[in-house]
């Protein structure tokens, strides 16, 4: 079916030849239509001009044209029918205009078409600027609207003058915004009652001025407006310069010029600009009954209309608000408010007051009733009442109402709640001009407490605001009033203690004082003052039972404010509570009960008020009871005491005024008092024992008494110490004899000698009793009690006396020993007993023995591991312990410790004995002297001891990090005591350590700590002994580091960044330098002084760099004549390169040889000799390595790369390799960059290339040259003739510039190896005050943005110049710049048109009839508009469009609009303008310099297109990435030197096509394109060759012949494109049985079917 279908179609599509005559038929009608259009459309101007009139109504003034004040009023100009007016088109339908629509102050008519363009020039055009007038007063004059008179003699009136006024603007303010009216129209309600008059005058002749009228003109001001400020200001001209002055004096604005400014006037010259005058309306001269006026201007009446609320709007009415406190023990505040109206008085006046601060210590409004109330106007206490001036006026009325809310502003009566502090409304119907009014009120302050705080920072804020209303309910907001009171108290308060007595019974009575001043600057009273008092803070609650208040002491004194003496309160007046520490207050006494607290309170009908002056204080008594000593088991006890107050309505944070505390101490008990005696005996002491005295000695823990009967003596040997103990230095009011007395000596390195001395002593008779002796000989502790040698029941105190000496001054060093002495047990008071179990004391006294022991530790070396080690794997770190002394005794412990210092690297100990590398004894001198242990034990085998003979080993792993056999403490005990007499014990320690460094110069720091731990001590007592310390280093024998990255620009060393040289640019070299961007290495050979002999290195360059230079810089102190040598038997490959330099250590000519492979990446250098001395950086040797950056992509790129630069340390044959070290650095460093300068609408760049002058890689096929960017902004237009370039002398450079205008482009070619500062000026296409964020690129062609300087000026804007100027012309002039967009040249002899426009509901059109000029760009590629061909202005749409386009270039058929801003223009639209800016097809210039239009044309040239064959099938067409070079010749067989030269750069990942342009040559000549090889050579087509270093040929074809069609071979003319092909050699077989034959089997079927279809059809015809 589908197959009949189509041949139907093909067969009738065939046959239908009526089908053919309908359409014949058609397109002849259509011809007929195109050539009737074609024939109006011609003949359509001279109908125009033969039909059109001016549409001008044919008019002449008459009286009825003028105002009173003979200003015109018509609205129409003067204007008679001439020949003239049939010979321009004036249709102004358009516009939607009438005929005869006037000419605004401009000039122009409201379609912008300029009048009068025949008259003469003004010579002169004074300009005022609104900014220079100042407002004065006028004259007041009654009724409404303008009143004008003619001036007096003298003055010229320039509101008498016909047709001097050219518009009169009235500014007011509605809706927060400046709106405008102008000629006509009505203001309406504005916000305010601010009037700004602007008058534009004109054609004041300056010679009449100045020889008829003083040089001054005036304005008469109309009546209703109200100048409040009388100033004089200065008029400038468009320099600034002062040509004048205004001012306002008797209701008329006078302008006066300068002498100097009109002394050249002549016939002819004339005057225009503007003033404007502010001020406010005249209330009074508004009609009392709507609130309007009216204002006559020369071209219509302006209504000011202020509504029927005027009075109540914008009359004005202040309000002030006072507070004070008259009596300050009261507690109300006085308010004031005072309201006056202004000269044109108030009505309907509302004040609503409320409290906005604080309102919670106010209790209420006082008197102030709910209902609305009439005020009286006489004080009557604290009611309000209302002060009038106005005898015959209205009293207010006055209520309280709710608090005002947004939506409810004047609340109404009877609208609050009993609990509701609410506001105070008053009103007054009236205020007469000028009255004033005023209201006394009061507020009284809370009585409750919480309420006022006595920090006095607590302000209450009251405010009045100030209403009126109006109709309907409206209300206006006039203002408001606050006042701040803060309550504020000053008070004295203070606890003392009056008394302090002691009765015969040990108890003490303490009186105490409780004052409270209040200051009678104080401004409000305190309410129900309470006294408290606390025995229950800071005292033992054990004590409780043992203090009692003396309830019948308590007293309470007075002083009122003004008294000079204290009465006692009748105790009547006031009640005291008592507490205990716990539970409520009760006035109520309780004998024996712990009573710690009470308080004063007056009672319900006398508070205790205390007002500002008063004074208060109480007194009472504390019983405190001996037994306070024995509960507290101490020699003296503090009785604290604290005193608070408060009151109902004021307090603290804390619910108190404040508090005061006293302390009273009682110290005249000893329970226990021990002495020693300061210095040892010094010879043998015999004590005598009396007849009769008793002995007691201990047996079986019991004693044995014994009465002496003869004198007995013991003796007491020298270094004994004596040691006193009182006991029981009670008053003689306490029992001590069952309780235990113990005496301890500790450590028990002391002993008792002989007999101790017990002395009873009767503290009530002041005599001792008896003496006994305790026999304690040999103990180093002992215990008794007094009942024990037969005392008892009695309250003595007692003395006793003893001596203790040192036990074996042989067996120990240096120990403390304490003896302690306890009393224990039971202590009695008559019946009642306390148990004691604190109550000691006790003394020091430090031995120092003849037992002597030694530690030390030292570091002695590091054992480096064997390869593949499976244990010790970080090498062995090897110390010493010695010991010396007397001996080590059997116990004694040798502690070996890892430092647990932070800072520090950890070792470990092993385990199982292996970190013991060998126990010696002897005196074997220094043994870390000797190189290692294997050399040690060589020569001192004899000397070694057996481990498990002399110690015990142990070990921990508490520290962080250690464990699974990791220990960080060893502890050696040791079995028997080991004696050393004059020798000395040495143990060999070794530990591994954690880890090993890896940064040069910065060391791993490994510490070691011995400590000594004396037989029978704990680890408690140990006592550290010693410290080593073994520092590890990485490139010990060779280390790289970077010195410092500078720039040179060849006078000039710039550090980079620091390194090691800390950015010292002095180690440089900079005679060996050339300019460009460098890093400086160093290498250090043997920094650990351990290498000997001479050692060659090998330094590999990184790749983008080449070597500066090599030298010696710095050598140690021990190697001051390590030199390079030189080195024999290198091949041909190697340059032997030397220099003389100054060292770092200032040692000049050192020389320096070194050799650099051909090859540019090796190089050389033979040091020696070294010495093996191993002292850190002594026996070093520092070499400089200084590289040059040739890196493309860091230089034009702005790449950030690392070059790492290696060094090998090799032996001095150079066949081992010894040690290698390297270092990095890390250098970005752009080429380009860019600043700029403002200047409102015009930005100054400058672009600095190349500033250190180096040669940078190059970006073009001339190695000599540079290509660089510049991406402007889309809001940035290029002035093209501002380019300049320059180096670094200012002298000019000489540049080649392209321009793209598609991509606001501009490329600059400079010369290499120079820095050059291009400077261009960009203009900134953007609204006035409009913010735009303009980023701006430059950086090198072909490389990435990052290579350059990506400028950002964010949130730019710019202001268009305001005010008035004096200037000699009033157009501005338009230029127009043409250039070559490919080589920016200036082309002369094209032509523009430009034509007037306008804007239309955002449409720009020409106006009608067109305004528009024609003209050709000069040499320079500029057209100027003259005024004398054609006349621009200012806020005008101008239309730029080139007519033809030169030959050889693309035509620009774009119109470019563009519009000359100036708000002091005459006809100054301010919405128009407005609009004009926000269209973005307009140009805005804002001065003379921006008022221009650039015009670009790219040459058409001859294009290059490139194209690939990359397969035998021509199926892949994807670029390959590399450079193809161009060459345009003008003979066909490629002979001689290209004519020009162009590239195309295809990156990998480039998928589209790319281009490169010839620029214009001869037009009709025909070139030659042939693409170059890798030898810059032109390739013919086919002909195998290399590109790129891949294997081509090349196919030329030249794009669309008339028959659209491609031409082979590559002859070219202007505006050809020449597409070049490079076909891949890559030999590609079709693969059997492959899909590349498809295609031509699938064209044959096709090709057969057609055939049979064909046949078809015919057979079918016939």
């Amino acid at each position: 079916m589908q197959r009949n279908w189509r041949t139907e179609y093909f067969k009738n599509l065939i046959k239908d030849k009526t089908r053919t005559k309908r359409w014949r038929k058609v397109l002849l009608c259509l011809s007929c239509v195109v050539v009737f259009w074609t024939v109006y459309a011609l003949i359509l101007p001279a109908i125009t001009l033969e039909s059109k009139k001016c549409n001008i109504e044919e008019h002449t003034h008459n009286a009825e044209c003028y105002s009173e004040s003979q200003e015109l009023i018509c609205g129409k100009e003067e204007h008679v029918h001439t020949s003239d007016c049939t010979s321009i088109n004036n249709d102004l339908s358009d516009s939607g205009e009438d005929a005869g629509t006037v000419p605004d102050a401009s000039g122009n008519d409201a379609n912008g078409n300029e009048e009068g363009k025949n008259t003469p020039e003004v010579s002169e055009e004074p300009v005022i600027s609104e900014e220079s007038v100042v407002p004065a007063e006028p004259e007041p004059s009654g009724g409404t609207g303008t009143t004008e008179t003619p001036g007096e003699t003298g003055e010229y009136v320039l509101n008498d003058q016909e047709g001097k006024i050219e518009s009169v603007k009235l500014t007011y303010k509605k809706n927060e915004k400046e709106e405008e009216i102008t000629n006509q129209g009505a203001i309406t309600t504005p916000d305010d009652t601010y009037l700004k008059i602007t008058v534009a005058f004109k054609d004041i002749p300056q010679k009449e001025l100045r020889d008829n009228y003083n040089r001054s003109f005036t304005y008469k001001l109309p009546n209703f407006l109200q100048i409040s400020k009388e100033e004089t200001k200065v008029i400038l001209d468009s320099a600034n310069k002062i040509i004048g002055s205004i001012n306002i004096t008797d209701g008329k604005a006078v302008i006066t010029y300068d002498e100097e400014f009109l002394a050249n006037a002549k016939d002819g010259d004339i005057l225009k600009g503007t003033f404007y005058v502010e001020g406010e309306i005249k209330l009074s001269q508004l009609n009392k009954e709507n609130g309007t006026t009216e204002f006559t201007v020369p071209n219509g009446t302006i209504t000011l209309n202020y509504g029927a609320d005027y009075i109540q709007k914008y009359g004005k009415i202040t309000v002030e608000k006072t507070c004070s406190k008259p009596d300050n023990s009261s507690e109300y505040i006085q308010y004031t408010i005072k309201v006056t109206a202004s000269e044109d008085g108030a009505k309907n006046v509302v004040v609503v007051d409320t409290f906005t601060e604080n309102k919670q210590v106010i209790k209420n409004y006082e008197n102030i009733p709910k209902e609305e109330t009439v005020l009286n106007n006489t004080p009557n206490g604290q009611k309000p009442y209302e002060t009038i001036e106005n005898n015959n006026a209205v009293a207010g009325k006055i209520y309280l109402g709710t608090a005002p809310t947004t939506e409810n502003k004047i609340p109404a009566s009877n609208s609050v709640s009993e609990t509701e502090l609410g506001s105070l409304v008053w009103k007054i119907d009236n205020l007469a001009a000028g009255e004033s009014r005023t209201l006394t009120y009061y507020a009284k302050l809370q009585d409750e407490g919480g309420k006022i705080s006595t920090t006095n920072n607590q302000n209450i804020k009251n405010k009045a605001q100030l209403y009126t209303t109006g109709n309907e309910n409206t209300i206006y907001d006039k203002g408001s009033a606050e006042s701040t009171f803060t309550p504020q108290i000053e008070y004295a308060m203070s606890k003392s203690v009056l008394k302090n007595n002691r009765d015969a019974d040990g108890n003490y009575n303490i009186q105490y004082k409780l004052e409270f001043n209040l200051n009678e600057n104080s401004n409000y009273p305190l309410k129900n003052f309470v006294f408290w008092d606390y025995l229950n803070f800071g005292n033992d609650s054990s004590i409780y039972p043992y203090l009692s208040y003396d309830k019948s002491s308590i007293k309470v004194y007075e002083r009122k404010k003004g008294g000079t003496d204290y009465s006692m309160v009748d105790s009547s007046l006031y009640t005291v509570y008592w507490a205990g520490a716990e539970g409520d207050y009760n006035e109520t006494w309780t004998d024996n009960t712990d009573f710690v607290r009470f308080q004063i309170k007056g009672n319900a009908n006398t508070p205790i008020n205390i007002n500002p002056g008063d004074s208060y204080y109480v007194t009472y008594n504390l019983k405190v009871g001996s037994e306070v000593y024995a509960v507290m088991q101490q020699n003296s006890v503090e009785v604290k005491n604290k005193y608070k107050t408060s009151c109902q309505n004021a307090c603290d944070s804390n619910g108190y005024i404040g508090e005061r505390n006293a302390t009273v101490t009682l110290n005249d008990y000893k329970w226990v008092q021990k002495t020693k005696e300061d210095s040892p005996t010094v010879e043998e002491t015999v004590i005598s024992m009396s007849p009769g005295e008793k002995i007691y000695e201990y047996k079986n823990n019991e004693l044995s008494p014994r009465t002496l009967e003869n004198i007995e003596t013991f003796r007491i040997q020298p270094g004994s110490y004596k040691y006193t103990v009182d006991v029981n230095k009670t008053l003689g009011l306490w029992d001590v004899t069952n309780a235990v007395m113990k005496d301890t000596l500790s450590p028990e390195e002391m002993e008792y000698v002989g007999y101790m001395k017990i002395t009873a002593h009767d503290e009530k008779t002041n005599k001792n009793v008896a003496t006994k002796w305790v026999g304690i000989e040999g103990k180093s502790a002992f215990s008794l009690k007094m009942s024990q040698i037969e005392w008892e029941n009695n309250s003595y105190s007692y003395k006793l006396e003893y001596y203790a000496k040192p036990k074996n001054l042989d067996a120990i060093s240096t120990v403390t020993v304490r003896n302690t002495f306890r009393l224990e047990d039971n202590v009695k008071k008559g019946e009642k007993t306390f148990q004691f179990n604190k109550v000691e004391a006790n003394t020091e006294v430090t031995l120092q023995g003849f037992y002597n022991l030694n530690v030390s530790k030292k570091a002695w070396y590091y054992e480096k591991p064997v390869e593949n080690a499976e244990t010790w794997s970080n090498g062995k770190l090897y110390w010493i312990i010695e010991v010396k002394g007397s001996a080590i005794k059997q116990g004694a412990q040798i502690k070996d410790v890892i430092s647990w210092d932070p800072n520090l690297t950890d070792s470990f100990i092993h385990p199982n004995g292996e970190s013991i590398a060998g126990i010696y004894i002897g005196a074997l001198g220094k043994i870390e002297e000797n190189k290692n242990l294997e050399t040690f034990e060589l020569n001192n085998a004899g000397s070694k001891q057996n481990l498990e003979d002399l110690f015990t080993l142990t070990y921990r792993d508490n520290k962080p990090g250690f464990g699974n056999g990791k220990y960080n403490d060893m502890f050696l005990k040791a079995k028997n005591d080991i004696t050393l007499g004059n020798q000395t014990l040495y143990i060999i320690v070794r530990t591994e350590p954690m880890s090993l460094p890896n940064t040069y110069r910065e060391p791993n720091t490994y510490r070691n700590d011995v400590y000594k731990i004396d037989a029978g001590k704990s680890e408690n007592d140990q006592v550290k002994m010693g410290s080593a310390e073994q520092n590890l280093y990485y490139g010990g024998d060779i280390l790289k580091e970077l010195g410092q990255t500078f720039e040179y620009d060849g006078t000039t060393v710039t550090n980079i960044e620091g390194g090691q040289d800390q950015g010292n640019t002095g180690r440089i070299c900079k005679e060996l330098l050339t300019s460009g961007v460098y890093a400086s290495w160093a290498f250090k050979v043997n920094y650990t002084g351990e290498l000997k002999g001479d050692y060659r290195v090998l330094e590999d360059i990184p790749d983008g760099m080449e070597l500066a230079y090599i030298r010696i810089k710095w050598p140690g102190d021990h190697a001051l004549d390590i030199a390079s040598k030189e080195i024999a038997g290198l091949g041909s490959e190697w340059e032997k390169k030397t220099n003389s330099t100054t060292t770092d250590r200032e040692k000049a000519n050192q020389e320096t040889i070194y050799y650099v492979n051909q090859n540019g990446k090796q190089a050389l250098i033979q040091l020696g000799s070294f010495k093996d001395e191993k002292l850190r950086d002594v026996c070093s040797v520092d070499v400089q390595v200084v590289c040059r950056v040739t890196d493309k992509d860091v230089l034009l790129g702005g790449a950030t790369k690392t070059y790492t630069n290696k060094v090998t340390l090799q032996s001095s044959d150079g066949q081992e390799k010894i040690a290698t070290a390297q270092a990095d650095a890390t250098i970005q460093r752009n080429s380009l960059d860019k600043s700029h300068s403002e200047n409102g609408q015009i930005i100054t760049y400058t672009i600095t290339a190349n500033p250190l002058g180096q040669k940078l890689p190059t970006n073009t096929t001339d190695d000599n040259k540079l290509i660089l960017v510049d991406q402007l902004n889309e809001k940035l237009e290029l002035d093209a003739t501002s380019i300049r370039a320059k180096d670094s002398d200012g002298r000019p450079v000489e540049i080649e510039k392209k321009y793209e205008q598609a991509t606001n482009t501009l490329e600059i070619t400079i010369p290499n190896k120079k820095k050059v500062i291009i400077t261009y000026q960009a203009i900134v296409k953007a609204a006035p005050s409009e913010q735009v964020n303009l980023i701006n690129k430059v950086y090198w062609k072909s490389f990435s943005q990052n290579g350059g300087k990506n400028h950002e000026i964010l949130n730019y804007s710019y202001t268009i110049n305001a005010g008035g100027t004096t200037t000699s012309t009033t157009t501005p002039i338009l230029k127009i710049y043409k250039y070559d967009e490919d080589t920016m040249a200036p082309m002369a002899g094209v032509e523009f048109e430009v034509a007037e426009c306008k804007l239309n509901e955002g449409e720009i059109q020409r106006v009608t009839p067109e305004s528009k000029y024609q003209g050709v760009t000069d040499k320079d590629g500029i057209l100027s508009v003259q005024t004398s061909d054609y006349i621009t202005h200012y806020n005008t749409i101008y239309e730029i469009k080139e007519i033809s386009e030169p030959k050889g270039y693309i035509k620009d058929d774009r119109s470019h609009y563009i519009l000359f801003v100036n708000k002091d223009a005459t006809g100054y639209n301010e919405s128009y303008v407005n609009n004009c800016i926000a269209n973005k097809n307009i140009t805005i210039a804002t001065t003379a310099d921006t008022f221009k239009v650039q015009v670009y044309n790219s040459q058409k040239g001859i294009v290059v297109k490139k194209a690939f064959k990359n397969n035998a099938a021509g199926t892949d067409s994807n670029p390959v990435s590399g450079i193809y070079r161009f060459g345009l010749y003008d003979n066909k067989n490629g002979t001689g030197d290209p004519l020009e030269t162009v590239s195309i750069e295809y990156s990998p990942g480039d998928s589209e096509v790319k281009t490169a342009k010839f620029t214009n040559r001869e037009l009709s000549k025909t070139y030659y394109v042939f693409e170059l090889d890798d030898k810059n050579q032109p390739i013919k087509a086919s002909r195998e060759t290399t590109i790129n270093k891949l294997q081509y040929t090349v196919e030329y074809s030249t794009e669309g012949n008339s028959n659209g069609e491609n031409t082979i071979g590559n002859a070219a003319k202007c505006g050809d494109t020449v597409i070049v092909t490079n076909q891949s050699q890559t030999k590609i077989l079709p693969s059997t049985g492959s899909c590349g034959t498809l295609l031509y089997r699938v064209a044959g079927t096709l090709m057969i079917f057609c055939a049979g279809l064909f046949m078809l059809i015919r057979y079918t015809k016939k």
